[in-house]
């Protein structure tokens, strides 16, 4: 039998699934039937809401990811040197490429900010414990890049989020090797400096 922990996490893990897969319109009943919980209140004992469901499963994933990009930024900025473009590029795309990678087939947490980003949800968390480490990227990338624009930001994140889905995507299926997934990380990588250093229209 499972613990309250183990079942909460399978929960979590249901529901990352089809939130990515299907929405948010999916039900809290089919997200416990998932999971494996005989109860239909299952998911509302634990978590109550669907909002709470979402920011849940945001400190599940994001907390360590922030955490492990915190780190990243702490190690860059060390001796004190500048970081330039390419390096802040860099630490935006690999702690969730960590992720995407250690996590083949058993999470679907990058197609599930994609959706989150496209649907206008206002459910991002904020504060040090999920989104710091993205905050001080973009501080930094201000101090290399004082032109850049909130707009051109947003642009890049969402072109990440989508290109991170996709790869997440095309790990699950076992032939697609880590060679050829880092390949499309370098294309990423390569794609996202062009767009935040491409001049301004007009």
């Amino acid at each position: 039998m499972q613990t309250e922990d183990g079942t909460s996490a399978a929960i979590l893990r249901a529901a990352e699934r089809l939130f990515a897969e299907r929405g948010f319109e999916v039900s809290l009943r089919e997200i416990g039937r998932s999971a494996g919980q005989r109860n239909n209140s299952a998911v509302q004992y634990h978590f109550g809401t669907r909002d709470r469901l979402i920011e849940a499963l945001y400190a599940y994933r994001m907390v360590p990811i922030n955490r492990r990009r915190l780190a990243l930024i702490e190690e860059a900025c060390a001796d004190g040197r500048k970081l330039d473009l390419e390096q802040i590029i860099d630490l935006g795309i690999q702690p969730l490429a960590e992720h995407v990678l250690a996590h083949r087939g058993s999470s679907s947490y990058a197609r599930f900010v994609a959706r989150l980003v496209l649907s206008g949800d206002s459910l991002v968390p904020t504060g040090r414990d999920f989104t710091e480490g993205l905050r001080l990227l973009s501080v930094l990338s201000k101090d290399v890049m004082p032109e850049l624009t909130e707009e051109r930001e947003f642009l890049l994140a969402l072109f990440t989020a989508t290109a991170m889905a996709n790869l997440e995507l095309r790990c699950e299926d076992r032939s697609f090797t880590d060679e050829q997934a880092r390949e499309v990380l370098a294309e990423l990588r390569t794609a996202a400096i062009a767009m935040i250093t491409a001049p301004r229209a007009g």
